[in-house]
């Protein structure tokens, strides 16, 4: 499933949906591009746990979602 559709599909408010869209950007930059979907898809349910949470920092939502989740090698 698509990390973008798992935050759409969510109940969150069009804000909190842009927040949350922020936090994803700013977790796959921090892991680098071209990590395998399952490795995007644990941290778009972590941002969304985070958000469902209470947390609406983008930067804090990244930094939770990407806790634990080493850089692949290679990996954009």
């Amino acid at each position: 499933m698509s990390p973008h559709k798992l935050i759409q599909g969510a109940a969150f408010d069009p804000e909190t949906v842009r927040l949350l869209s922020q936090a994803y950007a700013t977790a796959v930059r921090l892991v680098g591009k071209g990590q395998p979907p399952p490795v995007l898809e644990t941290i778009a349910r972590r941002i969304i746990e985070s958000a469902g949470g209470g947390e609406r920092d983008p930067q804090k939502m990244a930094e939770y979602a990407i806790r634990g989740v080493a850089p692949f090698p290679n990996a954009g």
